[in-house]
């Protein structure tokens, strides 16, 4: 293997596998990127065994093929430290990868290629195209609400409900819930259900891009994207998600108001808050929100803030940094807060122009 390539487009596919690839491995083989040239391009591939990535890159010039595995994190860093407009010459000599640029000259150990493990080829019965800031706005309004590990595997993801020509992010953790509908796709009156893990979401968050078509292909065991110069693969969590919808229950009671305001109202009451349960206190009364907050130093917070309210009083309590979280992923101006009871979830949603819905249960303090 003997190739040159430039060290912007080497830089871009390294660091999108930088996640992938963990720092404690079982096998130290699985800390390497197998890089491969043929066909005209540099392949380069990053897997956890759970996660696949694969990058492709055209050289500037190739003068011959082959394959080796190289340290992920080794060959980022060093790609990442050098000047953004340079030439960078891999070339594989004594079973050592040699690295020039510039004045740079780098050795680094390899691993045979034969032993680098792939994910098992499949079919993918369902497939279609979205755009890739459709997708990561559906990931980006949802993420935050997955459960962290969770005994209940289904909750340690996003639920992606595909159907009616749709599809939904759906994410919870037992104490709140985030929902939302992407409308711009074509299905092809698909019907599917599948939970993206945690790390697949954020991983794909990380390097969704904005301005380009994606390619989804989904089975029962694997979900695959594919952009134009990246297919990542992920493994499925294998169980079944429940009834979401009956959380999603609307009560008679509303209030309306802008939501950069209450934000703000909630991110300095959060100050004073109870460092381990969070807790915040609404108080609504007519055209108003009351919010207090009180910690162990005896240390107290009041805000007040204009609502549309025109119901009886009413006292809830809630974690303020899951509030924040809601209020922080929506971009509307004006939201909307539905509720049946003191006892039951507060939903949030906004007044228009989203298709995001929000469930917080409350706290007893």
């Amino acid at each position: 293997m003997d190739i040159i390539v430039s060290s912007e487009a080497l830089l871009k596919p390294l660091q999108a596998m930088s996640g992938v690839v963990e720092k404690k491995q079982v096998s130290p083989i699985l800390s390497h990127v197998l890089l491969n040239v043929a066909d005209e391009y540099l392949t380069l591939t990053a897997t956890d065994l759970d996660i696949e990535l694969i990058g492709f890159i055209k050289p500037v010039s190739i003068q011959s093929t082959g394959s080796i595995t190289v340290s992920a994190r080794k060959l980022f860093d060093i790609c990442r430290t050098l000047p953004a407009v340079s030439d960078v010459r891999l070339s594989l000599e004594n079973n050592q990868l040699v690295l020039r640029a510039g004045e740079s000259c780098f050795i680094l150990n390899t691993l045979p290629a034969h032993d680098f493990p792939a994910l098992d080829q499949s079919d993918y019965p369902y497939q279609f195209k979205m755009h890739a800031s459709e997708f990561k706005n559906l990931l980006t309004k949802t993420y935050f609400s997955m459960g962290l590990q969770d005994v209940r595997s289904y909750l340690n993801g996003v639920l992606l409900d595909f159907g009616d020509e749709s599809v939904r992010a759906v994410a919870a953790d037992g104490h709140r819930l985030a929902s939302s509908v992407s409308e711009k796709i074509d299905i092809n009156q698909i019907n599917k259900r599948v939970i993206l893990p945690r790390k697949s979401v954020m991983e794909l968050m990380r390097f969704l891009g904005q301005d380009e078509d994606i390619t989804l292909c989904i089975n029962d065991q694997r979900i695959k994207m594919m952009s134009s110069d990246l297919i990542f693969t992920s493994k499925l969590i294998k169980a079944q998600y429940p009834d979401y919808n009956r959380l999603m229950v609307r009560g008679s009671l509303t209030a309306t108001g802008d939501r950069e305001a209450i934000k703000q109202a909630l991110t300095r009451t959060a100050i004073l808050s109870n460092e381990k349960f969070r807790g915040v206190r609404f108080q609504l009364e007519t055209n108003r929100l009351c919010l207090t907050a009180n910690n162990a130093d005896q240390e107290h917070a009041e805000e007040i803030v204009a609502l549309d309210y025109a119901h009886t009083p009413i006292e809830m309590a809630f974690n303020v940094a899951y509030l924040l979280d809601i209020l922080s992923a929506m971009t509307v101006k004006t939201i909307r807060f539905i509720f049946a009871d003191a006892n039951s979830g507060l939903v949030i949603e906004p007044v228009d122009g989203d298709n995001s819905v929000y469930v917080v249960m409350p706290l007893r303090l």
